[in-house]
């Protein structure tokens, strides 16, 4: 084991290795609070929290690094390369999921999104053919948009309108119902 991978081991109770664990290990080594990290990262606590919990299994590049950098640490590499395989198990797409109330944590970035629940059932498909951060920011406005209903996010940035039609649409319609914000199988009035 090389000097800088020496630095980063540590011991995890699963074979899984998380951005989330090393995240709660670096908080409490260091005796971190959530709240202490947000002031320190500029996300929200419960963008955090989302993290930590493992709900938020595959956070952006960016969330990382200000993490790390709000931590003074650095990623292990195990690490960064189980979160990057964890969000390109679709070949030609990254996934990333986020929590819709931290901005922070959103893509600035064509393609379709789907909202979770408290227990992580999908409750919502969108799109947005030029920025999903200001399509969420749209949506906060709105009386539905809120815990439990909406905790978590999923993302697939699809720069081809067609192709982020057609995908939001099969979603949709493979949700039907169970999506409950939206109008059985169909988009609701106010998607773009």
């Amino acid at each position: 084991m090389d000097e800088e991978e020496e630095e980063f081991a540590y011991p995890l109770k699963t074979d899984e290795v998380s951005f989330g664990d090393w995240l709660r290990q670096q908080m409490e080594e260091k005796d971190v609070s959530i709240t202490r990290l947000s002031e320190l990262s500029g996300l929200t606590y419960p963008g955090i929290w989302n993290i930590v919990e493992g709900n938020t299994r595959s956070p952006r590049d960016e969330t990382r690094k200000r993490l790390a950098k709000a931590l003074e640490a650095r990623i292990p590499k195990a690490v960064e390369e189980a979160t990057e395989a964890e969000s390109n198990e679709i070949p030609g797409y990254e996934w990333t999921t986020f929590t819709p109330s931290d901005l922070n944590t959103i893509p600035d970035q064509a393609g379709v999104y789907v909202f979770y629940d408290i227990t992580d059932r999908p409750v919502y498909v969108g799109k947005s053919n030029s920025t999903v951060r200001g399509r969420i920011k749209d949506h906060s406005t709105r009386f539905w948009f809120k815990p439990p209903l909406v905790v978590t996010g999923g993302f697939i940035p699809v720069p081809d309108k067609t192709m982020c039609d057609t995908i939001e649409s099969i979603l949709i319609k493979f949700l039907g119902k169970h999506a409950l914000l939206n109008e059985k199988g169909k988009r609701r009035d106010f998607e773009e």
